[in-house]
């Protein structure tokens, strides 16, 4: 008896195992759903920050113009989408014109995009909500029982992909964490700073993104990586790192090398977790080595300048030194939020990105709130203090 294998079948979601970043593959998937439902004129994805409360869009594939770039919303003011948090259930709105006139931004600007319909499925990983998935036309009436299933399937398929991206962030995170231990380092710079320079740095980049071409998922990549820019610093001596007097210029050169290590040690991360052929290796090891260039071209390793300085590198530079400004340290107290801000203008254009430092300046509302969400038990913020005189300013090695 012969057996007849037939090899021809074709792999509709083969597109889906190359080297893509998760927009491409959104888009890829967009144009395999079209083919079963013509009438998918969008896909988008957001991703939810629980600490925060923050539901940032991340990923979309859309025919025409996009509705809503780099958009960021509290979800509990998002009131149809957290009561699909709660429930854990799909939304069908066959008619989206029931909001028409809500006060919601991301309403107004579906609706003006002639978007009449849409179906979001919440996106949940070990029970806890990750984001949405959503699906939407702009036809009236056109999502059925027959196609939900599919979308259904699709959303699932969507979902599975982000959670892999967010371990691959919780994998190199926890490996830094691991790394930073196991050198006896104990950094200054507590958890707290990390999560409140990378919400920072996710605040300037959403709002450079249209200018550096940076898509929403290398806005949240931002944000993502940020916290790894002195990875370097756990292969430089203790005695060094954490000597509580001046630094001899032999030791600063050392300091200095943390650098070139950082990216080093991203790079060996990156191959040891097979996560080196990640898109993101490249902006990783540009934050971890370039952040302590400065735009005049006096800074280090390199001594590069102005738009040679990776944005990425450039953003989380203001991060970080704004952060530093405000948080208690061993040689400083807290400065107060204005005095940071008189020191940043002092230190733009020459030191610090210009528009990175105004786009910081001019959001002082949202800066207030994350340094209320995310605190250090120790942090005594000095508002009404001055400056003491041996504040070091520019010590940011």
């Amino acid at each position: 008896m012969t057996i007849k294998i037939d090899c021809n079948h074709p792999d509709l979601l083969n597109e889906l195992n190359k080297k893509l970043s998760i927009s491409d593959k959104i888009t890829f998937i967009h144009q395999v759903v079209r083919q079963k439902c013509s009438f998918i004129h969008r896909i988008g994805v957001a991703v939810y920050d629980a600490r925060a409360d923050s539901l940032k869009t991340f990923a979309h594939s859309t025919d025409g113009e996009n509705p809503l770039p780099h958009y960021e919303c509290r979800l509990r003011d998002a009131r149809s989408l957290y009561r699909i948090s709660l429930d854990g259930k799909p939304r069908l709105i066959n008619d989206l014109t029931i909001f028409e006139n809500s006060p919601q931004e991301h309403a107004k600007r579906i609706n003006a995009h002639g978007y009449r319909a849409s179906y979001t499925v919440p996106m949940f990983q070990d029970e806890q909500l990750t984001g949405f998935v959503f699906f939407n036309s702009r036809l009236s009436g056109c999502f059925h029982e027959d196609s939900l299933a599919y979308l259904d399937m699709i959303a699932r398929l969507i979902s599975l992909l982000i959670s892999v991206e967010l371990n691959q962030v919780k994998t190199l995170r926890g490996a830094l964490k691991t790394a930073a231990f196991l050198s006896t380092h104990k950094d200054p710079e507590t958890g707290a700073h990390l999560e409140r320079m990378a919400r920072f740095s996710r605040l300037i980049a959403n709002e450079v993104a249209a200018d550096y071409g940076l898509s929403d998922e290398l806005v949240e990549a931002i944000f993502w990586f940020a916290p790894m820019h002195d990875v370097g610093k756990i292969a430089i001596p203790d005695n060094i790192l954490r000597k509580p007097g001046a630094l001899t210029p032999n030791e600063f050169e050392i300091i200095k090398t943390h650098t070139i290590q950082g990216r080093g040690i991203v790079n060996t991360m990156m191959e040891n977790f097979n996560l080196d052929q990640s898109a993101f290796v490249s902006m990783i090891g540009n934050i971890a080595e370039y952040h302590h260039e400065n735009i005049d071209g006096s800074g280090y390793p390199k001594g590069l300048k102005g738009e040679e300085i990776p944005i990425e590198a450039r953003i989380v530079a203001v991060a970080d030194v704004f952060d530093a400004l405000t948080s208690q340290r061993p040689y400083k107290h807290a400065w107060p939020n204005e005095q940071a801000f008189d020191e940043l203008r002092r230190l733009s254009g020459w030191k610090l990105d210009p528009k990175c430092v105004e786009i910081l300046i001019t959001n002082e509302e949202k800066i207030l709130e994350i340094q209320t969400l995310f605190k250090d038990e120790e942090r005594r913020r000095a508002n009404a203090n001055a400056v003491p005189k041996n504040a070091r300013s520019t010590d940011f090695a």
